[in-house]
């Protein structure tokens, strides 16, 4: 991916706005679509289905691949684990995570924030939320290079989705001899899946719930680095953690696109004709820049109400864990540079290395350096205790 696409989505959003592109990995026709309104206005037309015609996959369709009443339905299962009140109990043990994890490198002066804390922190936290306890997981870069090379990248790394689906099979069979309080646990119980329908769920919740947050959290300390003067009035309680939040969303979508889109009829969007059975890509992070909905789209401003913001989706499809998402952004930032408080970046910001297209934007790596510190927590053998 380019280091900066916005000029092109620009130029789109103004002269093609619905264009054909060239997808080799999908059958038949596919259009991106990139203004705000034609993207929103797409997000909840049910006549764009969710599901491809042919299920490539060998396990059942998960939440993100359906629609209607069977869409509506596993989302109720699962919806409650992901409401304020419930994400709040989160709280402490994600506080927990990210301090331990900067005072692993507090004491050295220098860090790869990626590689070290925000593909750390979203990893944990899922695997929290899902009761699966430190033995148990696969260590973070694991993580995210299965999920991304079996699900999101194209064409698909078939060795890794196997990788992926005998891991969560482990994780399935390890909560079916180790109950807790805990969302597994309670689908087990229920028993309204099917062992397949509930390793796609836990597929889907692992998945959803670390890449787009790892993406969100490099570009977050990318921009408050460079904007110390609304980083200030962030931290010291000037702007509403909530409205900052959606604004560095809108900004830096970290979901490029949504999911594909399959037309189940002829229909027009904006003048373009779009034929039953046509791929529709709808481009989050160029309708978030749309001059039309946000003025100055391209600049950071944490007082701007930027709540119509498209970056979890809309609709029925709506980002169930954007709650999740918003807490450990809060609490992250807060620990990191209330913590390392001279943080700077190590390289010029052009030379940033970006990752993880099309789908998604984030930074491949973050050096920067600081005064280095000693840990504040009780450590054995250097190694930072659990609490």
């Amino acid at each position: 991916m380019t280091a900066d696409p916005y000029p092109g989505y620009a130029w789109l959003r103004e002269h093609d706005p619905v264009c054909p592109v060239d997808d080799p990995h999908v059958p038949g026709r596919t259009w991106l679509v990139t203004r705000y309104d034609d993207v929103r206005a797409c997000l909840a037309d049910r006549r764009l289905g969710s599901g491809a015609p042919v299920n490539p996959d060998p396990h059942p369709p998960g939440l993100s691949n359906l629609d209607g009443p069977q869409h509506a339905g596993l989302r109720r299962l699962v919806a409650a684990a992901f409401t304020p009140a419930v994400v709040s109990r989160l709280r402490d043990r994600t506080a927990r995570t990210c301090a331990h994890a900067v005072e692993s490198f507090a004491g050295r002066g220098r860090a790869d924030l990626v590689a070290e804390y925000t593909r750390e922190v979203p990893v944990a936290v899922v695997h929290d939320l899902l009761g699966v306890p430190e033995a148990e997981r696969a260590p973070a870069a694991d993580v995210l290079d299965m999920w991304y090379r079996a699900k999101f990248q194209q064409p698909r790394d078939e060795a890794k989705l196997t990788e992926v689906l005998g891991y969560v099979r482990r994780l399935v069979a390890y909560k079916r001899s180790h109950p807790g309080d805990d969302l597994p646990t309670r689908l087990i119980e229920s028993g309204a899946l099917t062992g397949d329908e509930l390793e796609v769920m836990v597929m889907t919740l692992i998945g959803a719930g670390h890449i787009t947050t790892i993406q969100f959290l490099g570009t977050t300390i990318l921009r408050l680095l460079g904007h110390p003067d609304q980083r200030a009035a962030l931290l010291d309680g000037d702007v509403d953690w909530s409205q900052a939040i959606n604004e560095l969303l809108r900004l830096d979508s970290p979901d490029h696109v949504a999911e594909y889109r399959y037309a189940g009829e002829d229909l027009t969007i904006a003048d373009a004709r779009v034929s039953e059975g046509d791929v529709v890509l709808l481009s989050l992070a160029a309708a978030n820049r749309d001059p039309n909905k946000f003025p100055d789209p391209d600049a950071l401003d944490l007082t701007r109400d930027a709540r119509p913001h498209l970056a979890l989706g809309h609709g029925a499809h709506t980002c169930l864990g954007s709650h999740l998402l918003k807490l450990q952004t809060e609490i992250a930032i807060t620990t990191l540079f209330e913590r390392l408080p001279d943080l700077t970046l190590d390289i010029p910001s052009g030379d940033i290395d970006w990752g993880y297209a099309p789908t998604f934007r984030g930074p491949k790596a973050l050096p920067v350096t600081f005064t280095p510190s000693l840990a504040r927590l009780p450590t054995v053998d250097g190694r930072v205790c659990a609490s």
